[in-house]
């Protein structure tokens, strides 16, 4: 799961996860770790998914 540390600092450390969290870069966690640091709602977000590239075509005439 994708999610994004959101609190009031610039970065945190995630010792259980073996990861440093910087604020607003979404980082991928396994689902269950996700889940609990989810229930801080305060300070932590599911990221939203990616938008996706747009690519223009050239009109064929």
């Amino acid at each position: 799961m994708r999610i994004v540390y959101t609190g009031p600092f610039r970065a945190v450390d995630v010792p259980s996860l073996g990861l440093t969290a910087e604020q607003g870069t979404p980082i991928e966690v396994p689902d269950e770790p996700a889940a609990r640091l989810l229930e801080q709602s305060t300070i932590w977000a599911e990221a939203t998914p990616p938008k996706p590239a747009t690519t223009k075509t050239a009109k064929e005439g």
